[in-house]
């Protein structure tokens, strides 16, 4: 019944089953970010470390990854710099709580599309999602 509930919403908000990476290595908020986006009908993968996140996207086509800035061993500027040499077209919104101008201006330079300081209200994560899949290139 959950499976026929979930597609019948996402047949009736006329959603494309985009698949969004999420890397942050807080579980909790991960996974509530995760939960969120599943109940919009898009198709969800998670990692919790920067050094998964290659392997994850040279294996699948993702159409937006949402990336922590703060990773244990790395910086997601780093991962959000290897992941745009892998997959050019991959759009990427940052979520952190050091976000500063800095941090902000290098991101949008490698190439991320939006970011979102922590703590964020969930409904402004979902329109900033929705926001970026509908000015997808095609």
């Amino acid at each position: 019944m959950f499976n026929y509930i979930w597609h019948n919403n996402c047949y009736k908000n006329n959603k494309s089953m985009a698949n969004i990476l999420i890397v942050e290595d807080d579980r909790d908020m991960c996974n509530v970010i995760s939960d969120i986006l599943k109940e919009e009908g898009y198709m969800v993968d998670r990692v919790y470390a920067a050094e998964s996140v290659t392997k994850k996207i040279k294996r699948k086509k993702y159409d937006l990854m949402i990336l922590d800035y703060k990773l244990p061993g790395s910086s997601g500027l780093t991962v959000l710099e290897e992941a745009k040499q892998i997959r050019p077209k991959l759009r990427v919104m940052m979520i952190s709580a050091y976000g500063n101008e800095y941090v902000k201006a290098k991101a949008k330079e490698l190439g991320s599309v939006n970011f979102l300081d922590k703590p964020f209200d969930l409904k402004k994560l979902v329109r900033n999602v929705k926001k970026i899949l509908a000015n997808k290139k095609r």
